[in-house]
């Protein structure tokens, strides 16, 4: 938007304290809040080139404004929406800029479904139509010029469409995860936190990641337990470790850019910042933590070098008191200790020494097949953003499960050959999802006590159903795709990220959500459902139609049975179905 006179280009707002007039698309929305003064507060992202066909880069800026009532803060109804920000003065955090509203400022927003498609834009560009707007008080009108700005930059955005919404529904979860600063003692599994901790020691690996080691001297039973050799000796794995022993050292495994940050500028004994830890479980089921790149800000750096001192001073005195601590069981053990220990203790000692070897060279293993499974994904296209377990099975394609020769059986005795109703098994495989049924989203739960979904419960709970048609990820040219209907049932709902199950309807909070974390799953599917259903058309598209944009991933998925009266089609009382398994989205 340099173009634009008066106007700077968000990749060029660098200059901190400068007052700037910016022009851009809204790419991700927060709710209005209230500040802890008397203000309200209203954050959002813009974005003014879309070029380089990423969404969140470096043409991308965070913004807030502030204002004395929440009625009175800018009408954005959604993403899409365009801004024109005037006078607003620029704010460096944490190695990013972000432009912040004043007394002096002026805000203009055009909702996205008021502007018109080129063909039709004719009298805005000349200046004899206005284009509708919502305006901040005191804010002058746009310009023709500004006004044709705005039809350029709507035109010149509409093919990052998908990726402004995935983007949004990514930016939305990640600012309604709960993220604090915590001791080492107080982290628990799939959580964001801030840690102040020292580094213990540091690795490099061929990959590109930087491991560090760090401590902050409060144990945590769901850490790595490194085993003191002053005291347990015979059972000292890594005899390299100088400590600190016990379970009191966490490890955070850093991408870019925080791992080339801490390769330049980090050694053993700093004391360090960490934000926005992500703490999950490691290949050897101990709790560690991930330091990824910042979708929104991929530059920003969140490992910092700790500068507060009553900090450093709060860890020195832990240090000091494991220390003492350390000391005390030392003494303990030397004097209860026995002069000589038996044989059999001593191979006792051995053998558990071994086994604790054999677990770490598997979860070393488990790791680099995890790895590669990961680059492989990246090369592929797949959406990484949902990820399934049993990683050690093979993929099938649909046609390998719905053709499921395990189906085909003989008899123990004379070796007749007879077909098996179902097998209880579970596959692997690549897919996308094609269609979605019910057609509507509000009916994705049922409620317990409906008799036309459980004719014999008496509970007035809700629970997730519905059923994904699936389609394989890469499908032959001018051929007819092999489809399979997956069930996702309470258990596989909830394992995928979604809330416990309400009624939708009546709460539409919870619908928003729901239509957020799907589609991160399954890309504008549900849109254009709506789409085709408002035309009296309906989805699965044609072969040749590429209108469904979504990006293929992997699931599991399990075949079983399902008890139903006997009938020409069901002749053993059983119908074969599949159904969604351990299959989760991560963001």
């Amino acid at each position: 938007m340099s173009a634009l006179p008066g106007f700077t280009a968000v990749k060029d707002a660098k200059t901190e304290g400068a007052i700037v007039n910016l022009l851009g698309v809204v790419v991700s929305l927060q709710a209005p809040r209230k500040t802890r003064g008397t203000d309200w507060s209203l954050n959002f992202t813009i974005q003014d080139d879309f070029t380089a066909g990423s969404v969140g880069g470096s043409s991308s800026m965070g913004c807030c404004v502030f204002k004395p009532s929440k009625s009175s803060l800018p009408k954005i109804r959604g993403v899409g929406d365009i801004v024109i920000l005037r006078k607003f003065k620029l704010n460096a955090w944490r190695e990013r800029m972000d432009c912040v509203s004043n007394l002096g400022s002026g805000i203009l927003v055009f909702p996205a479904n008021k502007i018109p498609v080129p063909e039709l834009s004719q009298a805005y560009l000349l200046g004899t139509q206005r284009l509708p707007y919502h305006s901040s008080p005191g804010a002058r009108e746009p310009t023709t010029q500004e006004q044709k700005a705005v039809l350029q930059l709507k035109h010149s955005s509409s093919g990052s469409a998908q990726d402004v919404q995935q983007h949004a529904s990514i930016a939305s979860l990640n600012a309604t995860s709960r993220r604090k600063e915590a001791l080492i003692k107080d982290l628990t599994f799939d959580r964001f936190y801030d840690i102040k901790a020292q580094v213990v020691n540091i690795y490099y690996s061929n990959a590109g990641t930087v491991e560090l080691k760090v401590t902050d001297y409060t144990a945590n039973k769901d850490l790595y337990e490194y085993c003191d050799p002053d005291i347990d000796g015979d059972l000292v794995f890594k005899h390299d470790w100088r400590g600190p022993f016990g379970q009191v050292t966490l490890d955070v495994r850093l991408y870019e850019p925080h791992a080339a940050w801490a390769r330049g500028n980090l050694t053993d004994g700093d004391f360090v910042y960490l934000r926005n830890v992500h703490t999950k479980t490691s290949p050897a089921n101990m709790l560690e933590g991930a330091m990824h790149q910042d979708r929104q800000m991929p530059n920003q750096v969140d490992v910092r070098k700790l500068s507060h001192h009553p900090a450093i001073e709060e860890i020195n005195q832990r240090k000091e008191a494991y220390e003492q601590q350390r000391t005390k069981r030392g003494n303990i053990h030397l004097a209860n200790a026995p002069k000589k220990p038996s044989a059999k203790a001593s191979a006792k000692k051995k053998s558990e020494k071994r086994e604790k070897q054999r677990l770490q060279k598997e979860a070393e293993l488990r790791e680099i097949e995890e790895k590669e499974e990961s680059w492989e994904a990246e090369r592929s296209g797949i959406n990484l953003n949902v990820r399934a377990g049993f990683p050690e099975l093979q993929r099938s394609t649909l046609s390998e499960i719905i053709n499921n020769p395990h189906l085909q059986a003989k008899t123990a005795t004379k070796y007749n050959p007879f077909t098996l109703p179902f097998v209880n098994c579970k596959h692997r495989s690549r897919v996308r999802v094609v269609d979605f049924y019910p057609p509507e989203l509000e009916y994705f739960a049922h409620c317990m006590n409906d008799p036309s979904w459980t004719p014999r419960s008496k509970y007035h709970c809700w629970e997730w159903g519905f059923v994904l048609l699936l389609e394989d990820a890469s499908v032959p040219r001018d051929t007819v795709p092999e489809q399979l209907r997956v069930i996702v049932n309470n258990d596989a709902a909830q394992y995928l990220g979604l809330p416990n199950a309400r009624d939708l309807k009546a709460e539409p909070r919870v619908l928003d959500q729901l239509k957020e974390k799907l589609f991160i799953m399954w890309g504008n599917l549900a849109e254009l459902k709506g789409e085709l259903r408002a035309r009296s058309a309906d989805l699965p598209l044609l072969p040749g139609d590429n209108r469904l944009q979504n990006k293929p991933f992997d699931c599991c998925i399990e075949e079983y049975g399902h008890e139903v009266p006997v009938s020409e089609e069901n002749p053993t009382g059983y119908q074969r179905l599949h159904k969604l398994a351990l299959t989760k989205i991560m963001s």
